[in-house]
Parts: C-alpha cells; structure tokens; sequence
C-alpha cells in the first residue's frame, strides 16, 4: 500500500473543518531527525508500455508533491535557498527522468528537469547503462547534500528561534468625530 504524503496532506488540510487525505506518491525518500520527518524523494512511476497521458498525469502530479514538499520543509526550518531542493523522480515508459525544484533566494519555487535516461531493459546496451548510472550517481549527490542542508537548518531553527516571538501590539486609533 502506498503511503500519503504528510506535506500534501498538510496542504490540503489548511483552512478545512474535514480531514482530507494527502497525495500518495509510488515512492518516497524520506529522512527522519527529532521525531520530525522530512519527505525529500517523490517518485512516480508507469508500466513499461503507457499512455502519453499518463506521463503527463504523472509529471503534473509529481511537480505538485515536490512543490508540497518543499512548502512543509520551508514551514519546519529554513534550508539554504537556492541549493535545496526537493527531487522528483518520473519512470515513465523506459525513461527515468530526475526533476528538482527548488526555491529562488526570493522564496519562488524553480521547477528543473536535471537529466534523463533510457533505462536499461537488457544489459548488452552499455551506453544506456552508463547513462543509467550517470542519473544514479547524481541523484546519489543530491541527496548527500540534500541530507547536509536539512541537518544544518534544524540546528538552526532550534539553537536560533526567532527573534520576534511576540506578536506585535496593536495601536487604536481614536474614532473620527465631524
């Protein structure tokens, strides 16, 4: 059974009375640091043979969950912007297609299409094999760094809290009298 996002979920939830149901992803990678947990892998996939329409269901649905992803990240801690980012990986047909988005230093989601490969279905086509690997070393950086600024901006948020913790008073003005 596939498990629901918690970041779709929280979307989805915001400003709603009933409980709703987050997206549920194939696959995701997630990282688990004091008690909170951290979707930082989306991944959909297709069978071998599909329809374009499905490709692009699940672009538009992959696209959502990383852009979900990277809205609860941002709410827990505050990664470095412009180099986190939250990966979407797309098996659609016989091509892996890796996406990140990450979010501009003005806090603006960047969706980016990092590579693609054919994937390998029988092991004489060496070029496609290496291109396989090319895709799985990359994302294997990604993550590593991925991992480092998560750890990084939770330190951060918890040995940093933020300055203005108390709302900010609020001034009356005396009504106007003709």
């Amino acid at each position: 059974a596939e498990r629901q996002s918690l970041a779709s979920k929280t979307r989805r939830n915001q400003g709603v009375i009933e409980e709703l149901m987050g997206k549920k992803p194939d696959v995701m990678g997630l990282i688990k640091q004091d008690d909170k947990i951290f979707e930082l892998i989306y991944t959909e996939s297709s069978r071998i043979i599909c329809s374009e329409t499905k490709k692009d269901d699940d672009d538009v649905k992959l696209w959502r969950e990383t852009l979900d992803g990277a809205s609860f990240i941002s709410a827990l801690c505050r990664p470095t912007g412009n180099q986190f980012g939250i990966v979407g990986i797309q098996v659609a047909g016989s091509v892996i297609h890796l996406n990140a988005l990450v979010k501009d230093l003005a806090g603006i989601p960047q969706y980016f299409h990092v590579d693609h490969a054919e994937i390998p279905l029988s092991p004489s086509n060496i070029s496609r094999v290496k291109s396989l690997m090319r895709i799985l070393l990359t994302l294997r950086n990604i993550m590593i760094v991925n991992k480092s600024l998560v750890m990084q901006a939770l330190e951060q948020a918890t040995s940093h809290p933020p300055r203005n913790v108390n709302p900010s008073p609020t001034v009356f003005t005396p009504p106007y009298n003709n």
